[in-house]
């Protein structure tokens, strides 16, 4: 139908959603391999608190998310929070596990993307109760400086991408 309307639709994956579960979302992807996706992969690692280090098997099936993904909702999890603080130092093995993830997912998007296209990333740290709060209630961290740093950190890495792509032309799409 989006097709007819020649409207973009892309499906979220999302807790409390069809896609709230990755094996049944990678199976959508078998039967409708061009489905376009705005991933937020937290909600998987959080819903199926995946082990740390991250093994190979939960990479390859985020992978397999990410190569439909033209879209990304922005937010770092650990394996038992959707949404922890950047800056916190016990955080920074998850920080680096999603740098890692978004820039697996923008070079499979530049490999697939037309010159002209755009991919979406979205900054998404909303309030409580997704935040960490304290015994008071209030945030442990600003969310809005978080997002903040969480665009500059991305634009770095799009740029990175970009300026090896420039260096090395077989990499790039």
């Amino acid at each position: 139908m989006a097709d007819e309307a020649d409207v973009a639709v892309h499906v979220e994956t999302h807790r409390d959603r069809m896609t709230t579960d990755l094996i049944f979302t990678l199976q959508l992807l078998d039967c409708f391999p061009d489905l376009c996706l705005t991933a937020d992969v937290s909600h998987y690692l959080v819903g199926r608190e995946f082990a740390w280090p991250v093994d190979e098997v939960n990479h390859a099936m985020i992978h397999r998310i990410l190569d439909n993904t033209w879209g990304i909702h922005g937010r770092i999890a650990s394996r038992e929070q959707v949404q922890i603080s950047l800056g916190f130092p016990q955080h920074q093995g998850w920080v680096e596990l999603f740098m890692g993830w978004w820039e697996y997912a923008i070079r499979s998007w530049r490999k697939r993307a037309k010159p002209d296209a755009v991919l979406t990333f979205l900054c998404e740290l909303g309030p409580p109760p997704y935040a960490i709060t304290g015994p008071d209630g209030a945030e442990l961290s600003d969310r809005w400086e978080e997002a903040l740093k969480m665009k500059d950190m991305v634009r770095a890495l799009w740029q990175r991408v970009i300026d090896e792509d420039v260096r090395d032309p077989k990499g790039a799409a």
